[in-house]
């Protein structure tokens, strides 16, 4: 009876371990999948000096490192031309992005254009977890 009573606690306590181990790792997966994201907001927008009456439409982050490609929708007004917009996205923290802003122009019968702006790169201190940036086109630094 103790021989058994003895096992059947020893594969408790290795069944509990088993437990601890698998939702660590899990704790430790989503935490390295999400501890370098960095949400980065701000101002973009068309310089309506270069262009009439600008509408923008999106501000894109395409990741240097792995192409994927981050999108930000401005919402449509349909009075009026709107030159900036706020927009808000996350990022991650130490990557490049090619930066990039599409509107349409009074008179271009829909046609949206999509433009470079710069290369950005994500840079913030350890903890950090917001920062500002604007963008517009033309690039003006």
């Amino acid at each position: 009876m103790a021989k058994t009573l003895t096992k059947h606690r020893s594969i408790l306590i290795a069944c509990l371990v088993v437990v601890i181990l698998v939702v660590s790792s899990i704790g430790a997966v989503i935490f390295l999948l999400t501890y370098d994201n960095v949400t980065v907001s701000g101002v973009a927008g068309v310089s309506g000096a270069a262009f009439l009456a600008p509408f923008i439409k999106t501000i894109e982050f395409q990741d240097t490192q792995t192409g994927a490609m981050i999108t930000f929708h401005f919402s449509s007004a349909p009075q009026g031309a709107i030159n900036y917009g706020n927009y808000s996205v996350t990022l991650k923290n130490g990557h490049t992005y090619n930066v990039y802003i599409s509107f349409s122009v009074m008179n271009s019968q829909g046609e949206v254009r999509k433009e470079f702006v710069t290369t950005f790169t994500v840079n913030v201190a350890a903890g950090q977890t917001a920062i500002t940036k604007n963008f517009s086109y033309p690039y003006f630094t």
